[in-house]
Order: C-alpha cells, then structure tokens, then sequence
C-alpha cells in the first residue's frame, strides 16, 4: 500500500506485506518520508493493512523495542523470536 503526495506527484510512504492468504502474514516494512513523520501516514497505513489482513489468524511485524509502543497502539502485543540478518546483502544487491 502507498501513501501520496497527490499534488506533489510522489509516493511519500508505504507498507508491505507478505501472506499466505490463509493462516499468516508478516509485515516487513513500514516506511515514512523524514518530512511526512508526524501527520498520521504511518497510523493509517497500518490500519488500512491490517484491515486487509483481517481474516488472517496470525499477523507478526519484527521491529526495535523502542517502536514497540507504536505497535501496542494497534492491539499487537510483544513476543520474543529469532532473526538473522545478512547486513552485506542490506541494499538489496
């Protein structure tokens, strides 16, 4: 899902999520223009996906504990796990 500056002609945040259609999804990325923060883009963008997730049993986002709170705000509750990050592939190449 995007947000737009419609007059300005530019996406100014996004969402994404990736879902089996039936039991799971998870939510990898949630992301604001520095100059768009504080207007309410991100909040939005999380209700109209989770919203669109509805009827999925489980939705799981990973994020840092100092956003946590911001999660809290949409129900979510805190959980522990594991990851791994290959940091030289962060850029996508």
């Amino acid at each position: 899902m995007l947000a737009v500056d419609e007059e300005k002609h530019k996406v100014i945040g996004f969402i994404t999520a990736i879902s089996d259609g039936v039991l799971s999804a998870y939510i990898p990325l949630l992301e604001v223009l520095p100059e768009y923060k504080q207007q309410g883009i991100g909040q939005k963008l999380v209700e109209y996906m989770l919203e669109e997730l509805d009827d999925i049993y489980m939705i799981d986002i990973m994020c840092d504990p100092d956003l946590q709170p911001y999660y809290e705000k949409f129900g979510m509750v805190k959980s522990t796990g594991m990851i791994l990050r290959n940091y030289k592939n962060q850029s996508g190449k």
